[in-house]
């Protein structure tokens, strides 16, 4: 099970409140776009997923939200936990940060970039004093998509409740793009890979810089409108979009846009992106630690299995997973921030449990 851990990391955070019914939902059809069905005609088990949703219901992996499974194009497992209700928006915290990889593509697609490895202080002539940094000159969008922008950072050490963690320190700044421009160097760009929120921020800026529309106005026009999202909020501040964690959707729409690039940039008869864009999104860059490799802000995963899957995890429990071999995507939302690890059942548990849903995993 060891790699199988990873495939599916996202089912770490999985629970649920025993005051819910935990009985298998089907999901609902409401025009949204989503092709719905039931769980019996799909290739999952049924056996297998009620005992996993009981587990959830009894508080087993913690504080979830939802879970919603997509497999074979249809949204087979809608089910809601804690009094949650699937017409609220849900933080997406650094899910987020994948929309910028999208987006980025279709401002290319658009000819509003030349390419990712246009330079990033080409965007912000008012900064032309930090190009005397021989190596923030070199940081390409690029760089920043895969987080290799070499910028001095660590929002892992501190626990995020820290007053000293510099994911917070960054947020009480007033102006979030100066503060993630005039981060000092550490590395060369494109050489170490280094978990970054203002990359994000920086990405955001831009598409703005690039497009003459904030992150919020294009997604909106080129991926929301399209995709028949009507609501969504997306936190800024002082006229700078938090693209590393501040979107929020509701969980149908997140499953929406996985399911976008598990069809390679099409949505129904619509081509948002092209595949070509989707390909290079998910090509593995550089190594974090085996078998996990940095994508465009996504992570790819090697399974046992002899497939690669594709997931973005975010604080609290929010995961969105693509795995093309099995057909399928899995959205996670959760609120696992306060919830202690030695209270959530050991993750190769579940892990195994969720992968014996499809027959391709079973008696592995």
């Amino acid at each position: 099970m060891k790699n199988l851990i990873g495939v599916l990391i996202i089912l770490s955070f999985i629970g649920c409140n025993t005051k819910n019914d935990c009985s298998y939902q089907k999901p609902i059809d409401i025009n949204d776009g989503l092709k719905v069905s039931t769980l019996d005609s799909s290739k999952l088990d049924t056996a297998i997923f009620n005992k996993l949703n009981q587990d959830i219901c009894n508080g087993k992996y913690g504080n979830i939200h939802s879970l919603l499974v997509i497999e074979n194009n249809n949204l087979v497992i809608e089910q809601y936990y804690n009094n949650w209700e699937n017409g609220r928006l849900h933080i997406l915290a650094s899910n987020t940060k994948s929309f910028n990889s999208l987006l980025i593509g279709v401002a290319i697609e658009q000819g509003c970039i030349k390419s990712v490895d246009q330079r990033m202080l080409d965007f912000f002539p008012e900064y032309e004093n930090l190009k005397k940094d021989t190596l923030k000159n070199k940081i390409t969008i690029k760089d920043l998509l895969t987080m290799t922008s070499g910028f001095k950072w660590d929002e892992h050490s501190l626990p995020l409740t820290d007053q000293n963690n510099m994911g917070r320190q960054m947020d009480k700044t007033e102006d979030w793009l100066k503060s993630s421009l005039e981060l000092p160097m550490d590395t060369i760009p494109g050489t170490k890979y280094v978990y970054s929120g203002p990359n994000n921020i920086i990405l955001s800026e831009i598409i703005k810089r690039s497009t003459g529309k904030n992150i919020a106005e294009f997604a909106q026009e080129y991926l929301f409108e399209p995709l028949g999202i009507k609501e969504y909020n997306w936190i800024s501040k002082n006229g700078i979009y938090d693209g590393g964690g501040g979107l929020s959707l509701k969980s149908r729409d997140i499953a929406k846009y996985g399911l976008l690039h598990l069809n390679k940039g099409k949505w129904i008869d619509t081509e948002i992106v092209s595949e070509n864009w989707i390909k290079e999104i998910f090509t593995p860059f550089i190594e974090i630690k085996h078998p996990f490799y940095s994508c465009y802000q996504w992570q790819m995963v090697k399974t046992e299995f002899g497939f690669n899957a594709w997931f973005i995890p975010g604080n609290g429990g929010q995961i969105i997973n693509i795995i093309p071999d099995l057909d399928m995507v899995i959205v996670i939302n959760a609120d696992n921030r306060n919830v202690p690890h030695k209270k959530l059942e050991p993750l190769e548990y579940m892990v195994k449990d969720i992968a014996q849903l499809h027959p391709k995993m079973k008696n592995e």
